[in-house]
């Protein structure tokens, strides 16, 4: 079985969660990048130290720093992008660690070509591969969701009304923070930076107003309540729309 073409991840604090993912990976990895998003040159060093580190499994390491924070989805953006030509990405959180088999798990799944997401665990988030004919069809991550949550959602709203072909769990445990296969401990990002978390939070509630506009009241249960098929109820707009209110974002402007 092949290697995994790509896993990224973005970090905006405490490197040593992701030296942990690191150190964690068990399976072959053609590119592990990284997107500094701490924008402040405080983690510049600690992640350079990842090129230098041998490691079994990984081929290549790419440690990006960017001059300011971009936000999740930015960020998740940015790994499809500068690996275009790939079959496929992984995408992780900074603060997970994967157990023993979980990648092999992974990218066995991704082996089936129908197979269009994998997430790693009941259909979470924090962890899934995405394939190129989906970015094909449903585009990238929405850039207004920063500087973070509801990228996810977003992106479901995009083919819950379609077939798409998703692996909802890889079938390996991993951790999230210290917790084994629950959300309930991280993201470690604002646990780790207290100061930044009510930011953070403020941003999560302008971004779940957007998402009323953008989808409808109901996309938050995504079944229970009706929701738009296209965004903002236009039927003329493809379901990978999406644009840029420069204002709104710096509405939610963490300041670094």
């Amino acid at each position: 079985m092949e290697a995994i073409p790509v896993l990224g991840t973005a970090i905006v604090n405490t490197p040593w969660w992701i030296y942990r993912l690191f150190y964690s990976i068990d399976y072959p990895v053609e590119h592990f990048v990284v997107f500094n998003n701490n924008g402040r040159g405080q983690i510049d060093r600690e992640l350079d130290l990842l090129k230098s580190v041998p490691h079994k499994y990984v081929k290549n390491v790419h440690v990006c720093h960017l001059p300011a924070n971009v936000g999740c989805s930015g960020a998740w953006n940015l790994i499809i992008k500068t690996f275009m030509n790939s079959p496929y990405w992984v995408i992780t959180n900074h603060d997970l660690m994967y157990e023993p088999g979980f990648l092999k798990a992974c990218a066995e799944k991704m082996a089936d070509g129908t197979v269009g997401i994998t997430h790693g665990n009941h259909g979470s988030w924090d962890f899934f591969a995405i394939r190129d004919w989906v970015v094909d069809k449903y585009g990238l991550f929405d850039e207004n969701l920063y500087p973070a949550y509801c990228e996810d959602l977003d992106y479901g709203m995009r083919f819950q009304h379609d077939d798409l072909k998703r692996e909802l769990s890889v079938g390996v445990g991993y951790y999230h923070g210290e917790k084994k296969n629950s959300y309930e401990d991280g993201s470690q990002t604002w646990r780790s930076e207290p100061q930044i978390a009510q930011a953070i939070h403020i941003g999560h509630e302008y971004n779940k107003q957007y998402l009323n506009h953008k989808w409808g009241e109901g996309w938050q249960a995504h079944i229970d309540e009706p929701t738009y098929e296209t965004p903002f109820d236009k039927s003329d707009l493809p379901k990978c729309f999406t644009t840029y209110k420069l204002s709104f974002v710096r509405r939610k402007n963490l300041g670094f």
